[in-house]
């Protein structure tokens, strides 16, 4: 199994980030990320044994996060991995709450001998994989308001028809 920690948005905030997932299908195909599983990642751990799932699930409930709000309305692409994403745009005002939500959360992780695996923290929703080439100029919407109010642990695991996602904790999130 993988894990990640993430926000997770509500149900209603799934569904308006969920008319970017149709509308970045419709321009640039591939597989489109199901409203039930949007969520912005805010550390990959990648694969792990069934007792450091454990380790982490008893410990995370203890800790704490920061929340903010956002204006989710940027796409992006990473072109690597042919994924078409949504991020904060300028609009959102400050992020520092979200940095020092990935920065501290990445401290509690250290002594489970955790490390960051990419160099810089990029916040975004992934809303297509395997995406064609294309304009990202053409994918406009309404830009969706978030407040995170959830953070999880989740352990992916992959199947024929993409990962299949369990919420195993979650950290408490404070403003």
């Amino acid at each position: 199994m993988r894990l990640f920690f993430a926000y997770w948005p509500d149900p209603y905030t799934a569904e308006e980030i969920a008319d970017w997932v149709v509308r970045a299908h419709g321009l640039f195909g591939g597989r489109p990320m199901r409203t039930e599983t949007l969520h912005m990642t805010l550390a990959f751990l990648g694969e792990a044994s069934e007792e450091q799932a454990r380790a982490l699930t008893q410990a995370c409930v203890e800790w704490s996060l920061p929340s903010g709000s956002m204006v989710l309305h940027e796409p992006g692409r990473f072109g690597n991995a042919r994924v078409v994403w949504l991020g904060p745009g300028p609009e959102s005002g400050s992020l520092a709450w979200l940095h020092t939500a990935h920065h501290t959360l990445w401290a509690h992780l250290a002594p489970f001998g955790w490390r960051p695996r990419e160099n810089e923290f990029r916040p975004h929703v992934s809303l297509l994989r395997n995406a064609e080439p294309g304009s990202l100029e053409l994918l406009k919407g309404e830009p969706v308001q978030w407040s995170p109010g959830r953070c999880v642990l989740v352990a992916s695991r992959p199947t024929d028809t993409g990962s299949r996602y369990t919420v195993l904790a979650e950290v408490p999130v404070g403003s």
